[in-house]
């Protein structure tokens, strides 16, 4: 049985009190409405928000993003909800003054913590309430984790993709507004993704929403250059293969969900380290063909993140796998073949061909390595990456008279000191 519009009038994710550990240093939540919000509306529900949440908002026409003062979400809900007397206490202490004071004061908050968040929990649900009086919300994103079993959260997470998913979709935002967008996109991706993995009941999933949604974050988030390790841009294109494989799973015919999906999408997931490479390699025993066949499937403005995702599947073929010799022939080969791929389209450069040769010998193709290595030069000129990688593959070879030609253009190309 559905529950009633008044039990639950609108979507309420994290509905209850948040987990101890999930109350940090900052904390991000945001409100949409079922239409646009005036301004005057809008300063009224900015005066009434709980002190722990009224920083930084972002508005646009249907939504608003706001949150913690720098990193100080933990301290108000400490300062600002602890019950009395400790709360005044903590308050009127002064640490520059008398430090010992305030450290007692401070120590006494955070054994009332727990107290302290169900009251801060209280404050902000009435305070959502009574926007919902000022502007109707379509959903409230709050802090938290709450329990995943408190019903009004797992109401509302069942029944977000059906009420949010092609409104988050079709939505242009104002001048302004799309980074704000952009985050509350990626923030809620994985409620129109795997709902069955959403709560304890589940919910059934529309797959041709999933997939718009999944194709349209990995075509925001595609790289147009080489991805650092731990970068930013790293984290945004993991986090999509995560989604990717919730959503294809483990089970028989994943390959046929996953071939559902956009090419860009395909080739995003590859390079994330959520793929199981003997399980690709049974879909796909030629996966370098493969790869080449949704490089060529890209839209022309997606060419350019072609490469960056072949390095990065590159670099998970092999990530694990140096210490292993016979392992390491293995991908290093296949990472090279991989590489090939991308050697045509934008963005290539030396840099992509010495890496390639180093692959390549790893799996002690080391003819093969120098011919890498050489088809760089020739494609860039004389390049340091290059002439290093052809020289290693010389002397992995043995011809020595070829190394002595390369450490001797290696010398040229370096600068004196």
């Amino acid at each position: 049985m559905l529950p009633a519009p008044e039990d639950y009038p609108f979507l309420f994710i994290n509905h209850g009190t948040p987990a101890v550990d999930s109350v940090g240093k900052c904390e991000e939540v945001f409100l949409w409405f079922r239409g646009a919000v005036a301004p005057a509306d809008r300063a009224r529900i900015e005066a009434g928000v709980p002190s722990p949440l009224r920083r930084f908002w972002h508005w646009d026409r249907e939504f608003c993003y706001f949150g913690s003062e720098g990193d100080m979400y933990e301290f108000a809900v400490l300062q600002d909800y602890t019950p009395e007397p400790v709360r005044s206490a903590l308050r009127g202490a002064d640490p520059t003054r008398d430090p010992k004071a305030w450290h007692r004061h401070y120590q006494q908050a955070t054994a009332l913590f727990e107290e302290a968040i169900e009251a801060f929990a209280a404050d902000l649900e009435r305070w959502v309430h009574e926007v919902h009086g000022i502007a109707p919300i379509a959903v409230f994103w709050g802090p938290g984790a709450s329990a995943e079993d408190d019903p009004w959260h797992r109401w509302s997470v069942a029944a977000f993709a059906t009420a949010m998913g092609e409104r988050l979709r079709r939505y242009v935002p104002e001048r302004g507004g799309a980074e704000t967008l952009d985050w509350i996109r990626d923030r809620t991706a994985h409620l129109l993704v795997a709902p069955s993995k959403r709560s304890k009941r589940g919910a059934p999933l529309d797959e041709a929403r999933a997939i718009a949604a999944l194709d349209e974050a990995c075509r925001r988030a595609r790289p147009k250059e080489y991805v650092p390790r731990l970068s930013y841009d790293e984290g945004e294109v993991l986090r999509n293969g995560e989604l990717i494989a919730s959503f294809v799973g483990s089970a028989r015919g994943w390959s046929s969900r996953l071939e559902r999906l956009a090419p860009l999408s395909q080739l995003t997931f590859l390079a994330s380290y959520d793929v199981d490479h003997a399980r690709l390699l049974r879909a796909y025993p030629a996966l370098p063909d493969r790869v080449r066949a949704l490089v060529e499937a890209l839209a022309p403005d997606e060419r350019r993140s072609a490469l960056p995702l072949l390095v990065m599947l590159a670099q998970t073929l092999t990530r694990d796998t140096p210490a292993f010799d016979h392992l390491r022939r293995k991908s290093g080969e296949l990472a090279a073949q991989v590489l090939r791929a991308g050697f045509d389209q934008p963005g290539c450069r030396g840099a992509t061909f010495a890496r390639a040769s180093r692959y390549l010998r790893w799996a002690r193709c080391f003819k093969e390595a120098r011919a890498m290595a050489e088809e760089g030069l020739f494609r860039y000129g004389e390049r340091r990456t290059l002439v290093r990688a052809a020289l290693k593959a010389a002397k992995a070879m043995g011809d020595e008279k070829a190394a002595r030609r390369y450490e001797a253009r290696l010398t040229a190309l370096t600068p004196a000191s």
